[in-house]
């Protein structure tokens, strides 16, 4: 397995200083910049770690964390870092325009988490949640200032930090009259997300303001704008946060959702192509990452190299994820890689369409389609018969075992077209 820089830095970190034993000893492990320094990276890119799914292994496999304490220097635990999130497509869209003078921003192409912030201001969404007139005032990075709370431990008991005039970055604010409101903007699907990212600002905002301060998390993903609006219950607890409400638009366009005559007719339709043994069969079971790397090169074409570090992986993932993109035919290896004649047909379809599109595609390979039919006949999947039908169609699999290991993406992506409909069970295709 091919190790990131990340992952082989902060294994020298650990042996170096016997961080794992120190932390069972101690509770904690503080750590410098400097020392980070020694594993010749940079602490920024040692320490932002915005999902777990980032966590390097030595972090994940010991249950550990690490948060910025003051300005240089980091604190390494067993805490509860991270707040889970749920894209819920059983939930209303709305949809919201922007006004017809601004020509500068594409509502198809949104390239930056700061153009989604933009998009979601200017066309009303923001003060449609909020429910008053708003304003942008503070983004950026800035000193916290100092201020002491309590994190959850993996065993529940609480540990006290101090924080000492470290850095934060507020992606956008806005003010109203009575409310203030915190923003973290993500243009890509997340599993969960780092807390301090809105409780660090809360803090230091909170003896700034006497105006209620609303911490939003939004995850653009699929050109819907998925907004999770949080409140703290404790002003001293970073754990707890608490959803309120989510609320979710569309920009320029009416939401049309998928339906289940819709994948049906698709299935009647169907031709199935040619497996080419030259593409390796997928091995990337995140389809949400598969889309947003679809949305990413529609923006600009990219090396491996640029997909790792956008998503903070290594490059071997980067590249499972490519390779499914070239599965399906929609993006092509030149000096970088780009879309295909077919990826970039796709990526102008409004929102419906283009998922339509992506659906026969995948259901074209005879796997997946056979996937789908499994779970629409039984409502249950059958891996053996599955890793059957890959292996048959597959020549370069010369193994069952091989074939079995690849049903986790099949029935990954089908629950991903099946997730797409409302009439689905959500807490099995969550499993």
């Amino acid at each position: 397995m091919e190790n990131s820089k990340n992952e082989i830095a902060w294994s020298y970190l650990f042996e170096k200083y016997n961080i794992v034993e120190s932390i069972e000893k101690n509770g904690f492990f503080e750590i410098t910049a400097e020392q980070i320094k020694e594993s010749g990276r940079e602490p920024r890119l040692m320490t932002k770690f915005d999902s777990s799914e980032n966590l390097p292994l030595k972090f994940s496999e010991n249950n550990l964390a690490i948060l910025p304490i003051k300005r240089g220097s980091y604190i390494i635990g067993k805490f509860q870092n991270y707040q889970s999130v749920e894209i819920n497509n059983d939930l209303d869209v709305e949809t919201k325009y922007l006004p017809n003078y601004v020509s500068t921003i594409n509502y198809s192409n949104i390239s930056s988490e700061a153009i989604s912030l933009n998009s979601a201001y200017i066309s009303g969404m923001i003060e449609d949640i909020i429910g008053e007139k708003l304003v942008p005032t503070i983004q950026g990075r800035m000193s916290t200032g100092e201020f002491n709370y309590q994190i959850s431990l993996n065993d529940g008991s609480k540990f006290d930090i101090k924080v000492q005039n470290s850095q934060m970055e507020i992606d956008g604010s806005y003010e109203g009259i009575s409310k203030f409101v915190i923003f973290e903007a993500k243009n890509h699907y997340m599993k969960d997300f780092i807390i301090r990212q809105l409780y660090y600002p809360y803090k230091v905002w909170k003896k700034n303001t006497n105006k209620e301060i609303i911490p939003i998390m939004l995850i653009k993903h699929d050109n819907i704008f998925n907004f999770f609006i949080y409140e703290f219950l404790e002003d001293n607890n970073y754990n707890s946060i608490n959803l309120k409400k989510i609320k979710r638009y569309i920009l320029d366009e009416i939401y049309n959702p998928v339906e289940k005559v819709d994948i049906q007719n698709i299935m009647n339709q169907i031709k199935f192509v040619k497996e080419d043994s030259k593409i390796p069969f997928p091995q990337a079971n995140s389809f949400y990452r598969v889309l947003d790397l679809l949305n990413e090169l529609n923006n600009q074409e990219l090396l491996a190299n640029d997909i790792a570090d956008i998503y903070e992986f290594d490059v071997r993932q980067a590249n499972y994820y490519l390779a499914a993109l070239q599965y399906l035919g929609l993006v092509i290896k030149d000096n970088n890689y780009k879309l295909s004649k077919l990826g970039k047909k796709i990526m102008k379809m409004n929102h419906k369409s283009k998922n339509l599109a992506i659906i026969e595609i995948i259901l074209s390979h005879k796997p997946f389609y056979c996937a789908l039919e499994q779970y629409l006949t039984n409502q249950k999947f059958d891996p053996l018969e599955i890793a059957k039908v890959i292996y048959e169609s597959r020549e370069e699999i010369n193994s069952t075992g091989t074939a079995e290991r690849r049903t986790s993406t099949v029935i990954s992506w089908v629950k991903w077209i099946l997730g797409l409909t409302t009439v689905f069970d959500k807490n099995f295709l969550d499993k």
